[in-house]
């Protein structure tokens, strides 16, 4: 018994001083476990180091590339500044020639005219109230119509109105002429201080005892105006063309 007993605590000794002390945590090396396998980077949710390692470097990469997609391929707004800078002188210089051709147009523009609007109007009424009295006569009523020639009309065209219509009253008279005109169309071309030119369709009818049956002629005419004491009155006549159908 006595033997036995001391056998037990020397073996119990033996096998105390055979487990070996657990090592200074700052002695181990990094990567390798206590049995000196090395450490495969395992943690204790089963991820593997590596991968947690990697996990902010993808974050920030992610971060970067969403910011560089998000943003206008990188350009600031020094580059717009930049690209906008060019438009400043062509705008300068369309500015310039814009101010360059008013200027041209109001230096170069044609001086008041001494017509006024107004003579426009009076010349064109005038000439064709005034070419009606002059073209119709009555066998009835020839003395009125040569004082209507005498009323409107000037110079030259005067004289030859009446001196037609004296000389030929005795056949007019005869053959119970009348003559009576109508215009038909009319439009100012010229009007320039006291003179004025008007172009006019005319549509006469002449009647007569020999003929039962009116006879309707239309012809161009072109009348030059004068003005006389404020008045336009007719001092030339000239065929342009037939105007019958």
């Amino acid at each position: 018994m006595t033997s036995e007993a001391r056998a037990r605590p020397r073996d119990e000794e033996e096998a105390t001083t055979a487990v070996p002390a657990p090592s200074d945590p700052a002695d181990q090396k990094p990567g390798a476990s206590d049995d000196g396998a090395p450490d495969t980077g395992t943690s204790v949710d089963g991820a593997s180091a590596d991968e947690t390692a990697d996990e902010p470097t993808t974050g920030r990469r992610s971060r970067g590339r969403r910011g560089s997609s998000d943003g206008d391929d990188g350009s600031g707004p020094s580059d717009r500044s930049r690209l906008s800078l060019p438009l400043i002188p062509v705008l300068l210089t369309l500015l310039v020639l814009l101010l360059a051709a008013v200027g041209y147009l109001w230096f170069t523009r044609p001086g008041e005219s001494a017509v006024r609007t107004d003579d426009y109007a009076a010349a064109l009424q005038q000439a064709r109230s005034e070419i009606v009295d002059y073209t119709s006569f009555d066998y009835l009523t020839l003395d009125d119509d040569i004082e209507q020639i005498r009323r409107v009309s000037v110079g030259d065209l005067r004289d030859s109105g009446v001196e037609k219509l004296d000389s030929g009253r005795a056949q007019i008279t005869q053959a119970e002429f009348v003559v009576s005109t109508e215009v038909v169309g009319a439009g100012l071309t010229r009007v320039d201080g006291d003179e004025a030119t008007v172009l006019m369709v005319l549509e006469a009818t002449e009647r007569s005892a020999a003929s039962q049956q009116a006879q309707i002629s239309r012809y161009s005419i072109e009348v030059s105006l004068e003005k006389s004491d404020g008045r336009w009155m007719l001092s030339g006549l000239k065929g342009t063309g037939s105007g019958n159908d």
